[in-house]
């Protein structure tokens, strides 16, 4: 519980610096992920709370009572420059990754990839409002394979 209140409160802090009201379209569409969220089966183990930060950032913030390896940092933001939305997740299992993507009609689309020495790993990951909750798809191939659906849940907002 202690941790919950840690992340509540930093994330408070950092939210004071954000500039909310003054985001483009673009920043726009990353709103609906901002909240505090859980996923169902987990509502007492798992939170993620994401908010804006300096920069017109989203900075989301998990943890997991279940596992330490599910802990994780995330970003979003939109580059105007390349006009692409990026996802930088930096996570407890000591990994990270970087995904490119664009707002498709109703939702995000994100892909990626990771060259290691022995395989391509590629990712991609939609994520769609619906009702306010949030649909999350992440499908993976290996060197060039059929793409795999890995994870697929809803992430609800949390009710205290």
């Amino acid at each position: 519980m202690r941790r919950y209140i840690l992340i509540i409160a930093f994330l408070s802090t950092i939210n004071s610096f954000g500039q909310e009201d003054n985001l483009t379209v673009e920043q726009q569409r990353l709103s609906f992920i901002k909240g505090k969220w859980t996923v169902d089966g987990s509502e007492l183990t798992y939170i993620e709370i994401c908010d804006w930060i300096q920069g017109n950032h989203l900075q989301c913030a998990s943890e997991s009572k279940d596992s330490k390896t599910d802990n994780s940092i995330s970003y979003f933001s939109y580059s105007a420059l390349e006009k692409v939305y990026i996802y930088y997740g930096l996570y407890g299992s000591g990994n990270s990754r970087t995904l490119r993507g664009h707002w498709i009609q109703d939702r995000f689309v994100f892909e990626g990839e990771r060259q290691t020495e022995d395989k391509l790993t590629r990712w991609r990951v939609t994520m769609k409002p619906t009702n306010g909750k949030i649909d999350f798809l992440e499908e993976k191939s290996i060197d060039n394979s059929p793409w795999k659906e890995s994870a697929r849940f809803q992430y609800k907002p949390v009710t205290n």
